[in-house]
């Protein structure tokens, strides 16, 4: 069975489609733009511009944000089915972070130009996947809202900052 045969059955499990019928779909899929990336390779970097949104077929994407020198913390990994760069939709500020394949990866890419382009002309279909967005969006938000809380009750008792006025032991008694 050829790859293109398969490839409505991939959409259906994409939450970002799940609210599509099959003929939108098939309205849908010559609009995207199929990429095989090899392990290792850079998808796009951060501060990279940002014009587009990915979906994972097959593989694994690794997601970093550079914090000093060659330190880069790994933010997120994403697998089939998942999407990610879903900000290069709205707007065109540079990448926030980059995204690399960790084993060979086959995406498809929706360019900001047809994502317009279907709420234009589609609006029925854009109207669904905007909800799929916002739905993870808030997701996202909420998981880096708890990264942040965590950063910074870290960073603060290391500083030794207590809120209740007693230096920070760390979890730890004293004697």
């Amino acid at each position: 069975m050829s790859h293109a045969l398969e490839l409505p059955e991939f959409f259906h499990k994409v939450m970002l489609f799940q609210d599509l019928d099959g003929q939108t779909l098939s309205t849908l899929r010559p609009l995207l733009i199929t990429k095989k990336i090899k392990a290792g390779e850079i998808i796009f970097r951060e501060l990279d511009e940002s014009d587009a949104l990915y979906i994972v077929e097959q593989g694994q994407v690794l997601v970093s944000k550079h914090v000093s020198g060659d330190v880069d913390i790994v933010l997120t990994r994403f697998y089939p089915g998942d999407f990610f760069g879903e900000m290069g939709l709205f707007d065109s500020a540079p990448r926030s972070a980059t995204a690399h394949a960790e084993i060979d990866t086959i995406l498809w890419r929706l360019d900001r130009n047809v994502f317009h382009h279907i709420l234009s002309d589609h609006p029925e279909a854009g109207a669904r996947i905007c909800y799929r967005l916002v739905t993870v969006f808030i997701k996202r938000l909420r998981a880096t809202n708890d990264q942040a809380r965590e950063a910074i009750r870290w960073g603060l008792e290391a500083t030794g900052y207590s809120p209740y006025g007693e230096p920070a032991l760390f979890g730890r008694k004293s004697t």
